[in-house]
């Protein structure tokens, strides 16, 4: 089984705020809106590289509430219990190795999720309730199994973020969301269609 390490902390919160920051060219450059990062309510979001460590700080002090912390993980433990077979399988069936420990890092900011080889992945709990919250962590998942390949093939944000979908798509129909994609995804689609299960032959003609 793939084991779900949950963690958080008023620490880990202060970092999350930092490297969004350090990040936010990266995701304004990507076609990412500010609106779809969360800060702290008493942030300048117009002005968010001037502010001070000690401002962001008593931000998060101000807004930390572990009792939602641990409310979430045991309602991600418990929803995780009906899917965790099947992404196993599903990651098997698809010729990938499968990472036996995800640490999931809980947070109130930054983006929606992220991920960090070799094992690790963010959710935003601000952004995600819920089935939701289920349906971010397996993505994100998804994303720690292929992205092996994304690096060997040197695939782009996007095409990347339409290839896991697609997984997702095939793995969980019954909980799948299609996503709101700035690009026009017929090509990949069709790619993916004809060569499925093949998902290293997929990023390969993808990147060509």
């Amino acid at each position: 089984m793939i084991k779900l390490l949950i963690e958080y902390s008023k620490e880990f919160e202060l970092e999350r705020i930092e490297s969004t920051i350090n990040r936010l060219d990266w995701y304004l450059s990507n076609k990412y809106s500010l609106s779809s990062l969360s800060f702290p309510k008493n942030i300048d979001v117009d002005n968010l590289k001037e502010i001070k460590k000690e401002e962001l700080v008593e931000a998060v002090g101000e807004e930390y509430d572990e009792s939602k912390f641990v409310t979430t993980a045991e309602s991600i433990v418990q929803m995780y219990e009906k899917y965790e077979v099947k992404l196993e399988d599903f990651i098997k069936s698809i010729g990938l190795s499968v990472i036996p420990e995800v640490k999931v890092s809980l947070t109130n900011y930054g983006i929606g999720g992220s991920y960090h080889l070799p094992n690790e992945i963010i959710v935003n709990i601000n952004r995600f309730f819920s089935i939701g919250l289920i349906r971010n962590i397996l993505h994100e998942i998804i994303h720690l199994h292929i992205q092996a390949l994304i690096d060997q093939y040197k695939i782009s944000q996007w095409n990347k973020e339409t290839i896991v979908n697609l997984l997702f798509e095939k793995a969980f129909p019954e909980i799948y969301k299609e996503p709101n994609i700035p690009m026009d995804t017929t090509k990949i689609r069709k790619i993916f269609e004809e060569n499925f299960p093949n998902i290293k032959k997929v990023i390969s003609l993808i990147s060509e």
